[in-house]
């Protein structure tokens, strides 16, 4: 299954995106990157990343986000 069969908003797009370009990316570097990219605070960040490892879109573990599917 691809990211494009699922229904992700807009707004979770960007963020995924981010991901993708940075990936494996540390989840303290991923919140700085929104911070600059996005205009996000760490909970907002910390929040829509939850949201995309409960669809299996990316998984968080050690601290470095890595995506399941492209």
């Amino acid at each position: 299954m691809r990211v494009r069969d699922m229904e992700i908003g807009e707004v979770q797009e960007r963020f995924a995106n981010l991901v993708w370009d940075h990936e494996p990316i540390p989840s303290g570097q991923l919140v700085k990157l929104c911070e600059q990219e996005l205009n996000w605070k760490k909970s907002t960040t910390y929040t829509v990343l939850r949201r995309l490892c409960q669809k299996g879109i990316f998984t968080s573990e050690n601290g470095t986000v890595t995506s399941l599917m492209s």
